[in-house]
């Protein structure tokens, strides 16, 4: 590669994960020694996926899941925080759309993400899911209440 060739910089980045989320697939994005990390993680969840293979796996199952699948996603409203390190973006997605469970709208701010960019790959994202309004908005709290009530 020689010096002229332009990776993307974090936003360009965090706006190919945000179009990724409308059509529920994660870009490849992944730098191979990255990190995922969902630091409020459902008991049971990993808390940190290391490896560009091991993250879309989990990534692609987490988008074929039943509660992914509970969820219509119709539209994607992102907002971008961009700080001194160019490096460094954190993310907000409000999410609008239709349960599959209950036909009813909702409007959710679904997750708040930080990412760490080195030359155009993600090497650390660092995400904080609204897994409570998810699973509302969704219609499926019971069952998250009955899954949670099982664990101790």
């Amino acid at each position: 590669m020689n010096e002229f060739h332009k990776h993307a910089t974090a936003r360009e980045v965090a706006e190919q994960i945000s179009a990724g989320m409308l059509a529920k697939e994660t870009p490849d994005v992944f730098a191979e020694d990255s990190a995922y990390i969902t630091p409020f993680a459902l008991p049971g969840a990993p808390a940190r996926i290391e490896g560009r293979t091991a993250i879309m796996e989990h990534m692609r199952a987490v988008a074929s899941s039943e509660a992914a699948k509970a969820l219509e996603i119709q539209e994607v409203i992102p907002t971008f925080h961009e700080g001194k390190d160019p490096e460094i973006v954190v993310m907000q997605f409000k999410v609008k759309g239709k349960s599959n469970v209950t036909g009813e709208a909702f409007e959710l701010d679904s997750s708040i993400g930080v990412l760490k960019v080195h030359r155009g790959k993600i090497v650390e994202w660092h995400d904080y899911p609204n897994i409570i309004g998810g699973s509302a908005a969704g219609g499926t709290l019971r069952q998250l209440a009955a899954m949670l009530s099982q664990i101790g």
